[in-house]
């Protein structure tokens, strides 16, 4: 307790996110919910969610009440900053579609034939896929310092997409659908309160999680399905996973490391980059990362 205060007295951020992860409740009573702190406490990319399990229902209100509209406003600014004409998608060229003649010419020359077809046409024309996608959250207590960061992708996930188009699962012990695909007339912002209310801990059964993205993914009839998954893949109970994700069309994998996990997940990660229906990438240490992460993620 009495380094819980002097964290607090000196605003020792890190001090009190290490803190936070064994005593909670000591870091909760030297805080005093003094609440011209708030926006310090916000500042923390693991706090939050540490602690707020630990508030009054009136502390946690007014804390979520701050917190909510600062992340998505947040998630906002990310969003726009993203440079989707840098991930053009290639389409076969139609008589009357406008060509882009530099890269024609290039693509003609750099593949080495001798005469010129249509198949070396580069369209200039932008033309953007349906996506019907599954956005399967970790929210075990391996996660935790990354929560705030993986709610704040979420986030960006259904600014980016059509919202009839995306289901969001978390999943720590048990899965929990927090927006399916049945609910199209839901807002970005109500999403966004579901995910800061979503409480972290328990084993990781990421078996179990799959099983409810294949019943989400049964409601939609596209020929484009995708699987995003941010998760440490540190699975702690439940069946293999594995022939699951082998058997799904189109597979992101966000992975949130940990020096400690890393080392335990290393066979599953190996074993993931050999297939071929599954991409992996590296969940960013600060949130400024994120739009380079989530333009591969969308658009590669």
């Amino acid at each position: 307790m009495e380094f819980a205060k002097q964290a607090v007295e000196t605003k020792n951020l890190r001090a009190i996110e290490i803190l936070a992860e064994k005593y909670p409740r000591s870091v909760v009573e030297a805080l005093q919910i003094e609440f011209n702190s708030t926006e310090f406490i916000l500042e923390s990319s693991s706090l939050i969610f540490q602690i707020k399990e630990f508030f009054s229902p009136e502390e946690k209100q007014i804390f979520l009440r701050r917190l909510i509209p600062k992340l998505y406003r947040q998630a906002e600014r990310i969003f726009h900053s993203i440079n989707r004409s840098k991930y053009p998608v290639k389409i076969s060229y139609d008589p009357g579609l406008p060509w882009h003649l530099e890269k024609t010419i290039a693509n003609f020359i750099l593949s080495g034939d001798v005469f010129f077809t249509y198949k070396h046409v580069v369209c200039s024309k932008r033309k953007e896929k349906q996506k019907t996608v599954v956005l399967l959250i970790d929210k075990s207590h391996s996660v935790l310092i990354h929560l705030k960061l993986i709610i704040l992708t979420s986030i960006l996930f259904s600014l980016s997409l059509n919202i009839k188009d995306i289901a969001i699962i978390g999943f720590d012990t048990h899965p929990e659908v927090l927006k399916g695909f049945n609910e199209s007339e839901i807002t970005t912002q109500q999403i966004t309160h579901r995910l800061i209310n979503i409480t972290s801990g328990g084993k990781t059964d990421i078996y179990s999680a799959l099983q409810t993205v294949k019943k989400e993914f049964s409601y939609k009839i596209t020929p484009k399905k995708t699987l995003v998954m941010i998760s440490d893949l540190l699975a702690t109970s439940g069946m293999d996973y594995l022939p699951i994700l082998k058997q799904m069309q189109d597979v992101r994998i966000i992975l949130t490391p940990r020096r400690q996990t890393l080392q335990l997940t290393a066979p599953i990660i190996g074993q993931l980059r050999r297939l071929p229906n599954v991409k992996l990438y590296f969940m960013p240490l600060h949130e400024r990362s994120i739009p380079l992460m989530l333009e591969r993620v969308l658009f590669d």
